[in-house]
């Protein structure tokens, strides 16, 4: 069986890449190399091109005789919203500190959906932004970042009309190398969600929940935009509880091929959102963490107890948290990593994250198939030492009988020696409260639907699988059976621990249970 890292592994794809790799390409590295998610913007020109590529790697996966590849690869989509990204003449320029360089502003917003690398007609350097609206706060003044500070400019002078088209003088107030589709940003250039783009309402109205397994939610201002992007997808009368911000609990989770909600994440990428964050939490299914776009408003000595401290919370709270930004970042460039990322890419899977995102500068780049490889084997080795270092916590208190009965599977199967936790999970919580308690017990969900199972393969330690028809559970535990000896090689006399929150032999609903079982 092909060895997996318990933190998950998201690649970014973008619709440029689609078109100058090739969608089978793509498909061929995550197959190939296990790679657990896919991250991609949506817009209406990336839309037939994240078909193709949910469908090639099906094909792919069905190849190699994968279990229900048709839906084992999630896809986080997100909105394009207020982006700017940089254009060089030849693709890079270097400038020194205390030069001046003129900047052209313009509107396109194909360039900023597509991330397209360069413009073969451009002459200036060239800030693209996705709206003009963008460009009404600029001043004499503004800095204007590049590549989350790898570079600093300052606008030195501007026309009496901000508008597409408009050659600025900067200031250079720290040189260094300006490298085309790099994010640009500027407390003056706005990148909030809110209004919407043209491009965006008409995501929000034709929804994308048919294609996204989870919703990544950035430049929201308040929980109000919040509801009212969840409303646009879901509805407006969409059933809300704590352990289900997002999936109804109702028949359709029970049928394998019914179409449900995705679930949603919160992009905190700035100190606005970080504190947002404890407003809405409970509106979403977790967080995405870029950490090279919140270093902008935070100073970088804060990301580290940052990142700790939202991990820990996150896992507290049962959601699922994704560390991203410049993991393996020098492998755009470079055949091996350097030692701090390798330590980066290791920490962070340490601290508790679900998953680690790699950018599309790396996914790319010339290095992708060898980026894969490298970033398997570094959570591989490091999740070795991790695992024997594990000890049973201590829960002082508990606060609800779910989490009195995960706490205890856990602590049974680590006593016990058995090779995994099985869960019978509905819409997925029994699979997140089990992987946020991060125990190094497989854990293995088995739920009857393929968007619930494809959303579960998220999730720390997670691998999740479809169980065909809801049966009582005396019957689901002879099924389960069948599918741990067919599709994870499990022999006669091995241990597991089964667990359920939702269901027992005393009542189908609003019941739980844990026992260890045996392979017949």
């Amino acid at each position: 069986m092909f060895k997996k890292s318990k933190a998950k592994l998201i690649w970014t794809v973008t619709n440029n890449g689609c078109d100058k790799i090739g969608v089978e390409n793509i498909a061929a590295t995550i197959t190939q190399n296990r790679l657990d998610a896919v991250r991609m913007s949506y817009s209406s020109n990336a839309l037939q091109n994240i078909i193709k590529l949910r469908l090639e790697i099906s094909k792919q996966l069905a190849s190699e005789d994968v279990p229900h590849s048709e839906g084992y690869v999630p896809f986080l989509l997100s909105f394009i919203g207020r982006r700017c990204l940089l254009s060089v003449p030849k693709g890079q320029l270097e400038v020194a500190d205390g030069s001046e360089i003129d900047v052209s502003f313009l509107v396109d917003f194909n360039f900023c959906a597509s991330l397209r690398p360069e413009t073969p007609t451009t002459k200036n350097v060239e800030i693209m932004v996705s709206s003009e609206d963008q460009l009404n706060h600029l001043k004499v003044g503004s800095l204007i970042s590049v590549s989350y500070g790898a570079v600093e400019l300052k606008i030195m002078n501007l026309p009496q009309t901000l508008k597409s088209g408009m050659v600025v003088r900067c200031l250079v107030e720290n040189g260094g190398l300006l490298l085309s589709g790099v994010d640009v940003h500027s407390p003056d250039m706005s990148r909030d969600l809110f209004p919407l783009l043209p491009e965006d309402e008409k995501t929000l109205r034709s929804g994308f929940s048919s294609l996204a397994d989870y919703v990544i939610v950035d430049g929201i201002k308040s929980e109000q935009e919040l509801l009212k992007i969840k409303s646009g997808i879901l509805g407006e009368n969409a059933p809300f509880s704590e352990r289900h911000p997002s999936i109804p609990i109702n028949k359709k989770i029970h049928e394998v091929e019914a179409e449900l909600p995705p679930r949603f994440l919160l992009k905190v990428d700035s100190k606005r959102s970080l504190d947002l964050l404890a407003t809405v939490i409970k509106h979403v299914d977790g967080v995405f963490l870029s950490r090279s776009e919140l270093g902008i408003d935070e100073h970088p000595h804060n990301l580290p107890i940052i990142q700790k401290e939202l991990i820990a919370r996150c896992n507290r709270l049962s959601k699922t948290v994704i560390v991203a930004s410049e993991l393996m970042h020098s492998m755009n460039m470079n055949a091996n990593p350097t030692r701090a990322e390798v330590s980066d890419m290791a920490n962070a899977a340490a601290d508790g994250a679900d998953a680690l995102l790699l950018s599309h500068e790396v996914t790319e780049g010339p290095n992708a198939p060898l980026v894969a490889q490298v970033t398997l084997e570094t959570l591989l080795s490091s999740e070795a030492w991790f695992d024997k270092k594990w000890h049973p916590f201590e829960m002082d208190q508990i606060p609800s009988d779910d989490d009195a009965v995960t706490y205890g599977a856990i602590r049974i199967a680590q006593q016990a020696n058995v090779r995994a936790i099985v869960c019978f999970t509905e819409g997925g919580y029994t699979a997140m409260k089990l992987s946020s308690m991060r125990t190094p017990t497989e854990i293995i969900a088995i739920t009857c639907n393929k968007k619930i199972m494809r959303q579960m393969n998220l999730l720390r330690s997670v691998n999740a699988v479809v169980l065909e028809s809801r049966s009582q559970v005396e019957r689901i535990l002879t099924e389960t059976k069948e599918i741990l000896v067919k599709n994870f090689n499990f022999k006669k006399g091995e241990k597991f621990v089964f667990v359920s929150l939702t269901a027992s032999s005393v009542s189908e609903r609003n019941s739980n249970l844990f026992t260890i079982q045996e392979i017949d």
